[in-house]
């Protein structure tokens, strides 16, 4: 009764949060831009509307910058996460005065970049059905963009492929990023911040829906935006309220993300740094993971930053400030070279690096991870293997299951995920189990859950889950693969690393079962263990 009671709060409170953001976008008129001119140009903002390729209207505001005579300027893009809309003004709007993407892009065109900040169809000001970013609306609108900017943006700068354009923005804003920058060369640099590769997988990890989350995205995106979700994207919510994926739901979604361009070999053109969270339980850190391999197979470059934060759940979750915000990236990060960086100024050198061939000084490593010693996309791979000894498995809300997998005989560092081979006997042919990497402490005999994003495992779904994306109608196996969410922690002397098998999750309210008994055996293998000494010498 009383979560139900703080979970209605919690929706009152976002839905004030809303309208109050709502209130500061006050219509400006658009002003008349010329066609392209050599000129000092002042700093100023304006508000646009053009027609995409279907004719549906998209709203956006042109951030002009400073510039004098035969000077040119990179082009920004800047978009909103779901539900939300565009930094209409530099202070009045929510990117305006507090989110992070939206001070980047301030800071940008403060340094002498065009930006544009745009509502992505079915949001703020622009027309159009919400479709989750499909390459055919929502990726053409970026394109749409690059389009006028090309023709109506006066000193804009350029190169063979046309403006040099780089883009920003967080979740939803960052999926979109993948797929417009495999269609247009035009999009150079990308940041995309806490974001899918692959939305199905996200959405639906081995065929069991985030119920909580799914609901929390209909909420803010048909309700609030008043009725604007597609109709199919509307039977896909309405499927998902089985607890397992339904076909239709992936056929939705299968060209929404950028695992389908890269397995047919349509990678994103655009160098890209990309800032992942290790707590998110929405965008787990192994989806900046994978999208960081797809970009070096198309032989970009590419950085990868894990930060504390994410996705996080309101009073589920707490953030690293003692917070409960839905989303959370924190300021800075330490690295495993030994070297702070400030997100913010590092990201701007990362758009100088790209877009106006600024050297930059900041040295960051490929991969950065705070409070971590890794510094390549290899040193995340899982390595070693353990075997789990046949375990009896009966969990209720009260009791979880520990197996015992490795203890440290030092003290230890571990980043990275870590691949479960299990097999699972029980009578009940529809058992879901909820799976985290957890330690138990050496000196308390308690247990720590090392990723809040716990791991949903139905055998019966998970077959049907392959079969889906495979369209194989596959044979049962006695062993199936499961990847769990990346984890970034330490261990002291004698500490236990393992699984905690749990029967309940507060992410995935619809899985109702009663109590759940099975023998769980297997293979897990691990990232690699890093020991203080190989650390100090880095």
């Amino acid at each position: 009764m009383k979560e139900s009671m703080r979970s209605s709060l919690l929706w009152i409170w976002f839905a004030v949060f809303l309208i109050l953001q709502g209130c500061v976008h006050a219509t400006v008129q658009p002003n008349q831009i010329s066609k392209a001119h050599t000129t000092e140009l002042k700093q100023r903002y304006y508000q646009v509307k053009t027609k995409a390729s279907d004719g549906t209207l998209i709203a956006f505001t042109v951030y002009q910058p400073k510039l004098s005579t035969n000077q040119t300027a990179p082009l920004i893009l800047h978009t909103h996460g779901f539900g939300l809309s565009r930094m209409k003004r530099p202070e009045l709007s929510l990117y305006g005065f507090l989110l992070p993407t939206g001070q980047v892009a301030k800071s940008a065109w403060k340094k002498g970049y065009w930006v544009i900040s745009f509502d992505q169809r079915g949001h703020g000001g622009s027309q159009g059905k919400i479709r989750l970013t499909d390459p055919e609306k929502e990726a053409q609108d970026v394109i749409t963009i690059l389009n006028w900017a090309e023709q109506n943006l006066p000193q804009l700068a350029k190169n063979q492929n046309g403006v040099r354009a780089g883009m920003i923005g967080e979740s939803y804003a960052g999926g979109v990023q993948y797929i417009a920058s495999a269609l247009d060369k035009r999009l150079q640099a990308i940041v995309p911040i806490t974001t899918w590769y692959d939305i199905v997988e996200s959405l639906a990890p081995n065929g069991v829906p985030k119920s909580n989350w799914i609901d929390f995205l209909n909420l803010i995106g048909d309700w609030w935006n008043w009725n604007k979700f597609d109709p199919e994207l509307k039977q896909a919510y309405r499927d998902t309220q089985q607890p397992q994926l339904n076909p239709s739901i992936y056929d939705f979604l299968k060209t929404h993300q950028a695992s389908w361009f890269c397995q047919r070999e349509q990678r994103p053109q655009a160098d890209a740094l990309i800032i992942q969270g290790f707590r998110d339980v929405l965008f787990p850190f192994n989806e900046g993971v994978k999208a960081t391999k797809c970009l070096q197979e198309a032989n970009r470059q590419v950085h990868l930053i894990g930060v504390e934060g994410g996705h996080l759940q309101p009073f589920a979750q707490h953030s690293p400030l003692g917070s409960t915000p839905f989303w959370y990236i924190g300021k800075s990060i330490r690295c495993g070279n030994q070297k702070s960086y400030d997100l913010q100024k590092t990201i701007i050198s990362w758009f100088d690096l790209k877009l106006k061939d600024q050297n930059s000084s900041s040295e960051l490593p490929e991969v950065c991870i705070d409070q971590s010693p890794v510094i390549q996309i290899n040193d995340l791979k899982p390595i070693t293997s353990y075997d789990l000894n046949k375990t009896w498995i009966a969990p209720n809300t009260t009791q979880d299951v520990f197996i015992p997998i490795h203890t440290a005989n030092q003290k230890s560092f571990i980043t990275g995920s870590s691949l479960l081979s299990l097999a699972v006997e029980t009578e009940n042919d529809d058992a879901t189990f909820f799976i985290s990497m957890a330690v138990k402490s050496a000196q308390t005999g308690k247990y720590k859950t090392l990723n809040e994003q716990t791991t949903p495992f139905n055998p019966k779904r998970k077959q049907l889950y392959d079969q889906i994306i495979s369209g194989l109608n596959l044979k049962t196996q006695n062993y199936q693969d499961v990847e769990l969410p990346s984890i970034n922690t330490h261990l002291q002397q004698g500490d236990t690393i393992g699984l905690l098998v749990h029967s309940q999750s507060k992410y995935y309210k619809r899985v109702k079962q009663n109590k759940v008994e099975a023998w769980i055996s297997g293979q897990i293998k691990l990232p690699k263990l890093w020991s203080e000494k190989e650390v100090t010498q880095q």
